[in-house]
């Protein structure tokens, strides 16, 4: 599977070219911006009408949960939809299957669950794409054009 993914990383005119590390850390900035944002109005309109606990512990747990099911929501309803995140969109990039197909939601699911492994971050230091990309067998790659969703 990996070494699958590796020789099309190298191909350069698969459906636009395989993106780089920079690019890569843009989409995670733009991502994490976004789905900050979404956190904490969520987690603000909750606290101001819906959720009060009188316990750190709870509060601290329902903020986890909360956050994980919208990072689940942004990136797996996105990408499954799209092929992109907002940081996709901006960087003119998109997810593709290791063959340069559309991808499941099974392939999404498994993508966006691997991205909650604390070292995924991490792993670009060693490889040129990140461990959900290799868990998932899939890539991101330049789209033909910014306006496609192809």
């Amino acid at each position: 599977m990996n070494d699958h993914i590796d020789s099309i990383e190298s191909k350069t005119d698969f459906y636009g070219s395989s993106v780089n590390s920079i690019i890569r850390l843009l989409n995670f900035i733009i991502d994490t911006l976004v789905w900050l944002i979404l956190f904490l109005s969520v987690a603000y309109v909750f606290d101001l009408y819906f959720v009060r606990f009188n316990s750190y512990i709870i509060n601290y747990t329902y903020s986890i949960f909360l956050g994980i099911v919208i990072y689940m929501g942004y990136y797996s309803l996105l990408e499954y939809n799209f092929h992109r995140t907002l940081g996709k969109f901006l960087t003119r990039t998109k997810v593709v299957n290791a063959n340069g197909g559309a991808i499941t939601f099974s392939t999404i699911l498994i993508r966006t669950v691997s991205r909650l492994i604390p070292i995924d971050i991490f792993y670009y230091l060693f490889s040129k794409t990140g461990l959900h990309d290799r868990l998932s067998n899939t890539l991101v790659i330049k789209a033909k054009s910014s306006n496609s969703l192809n």
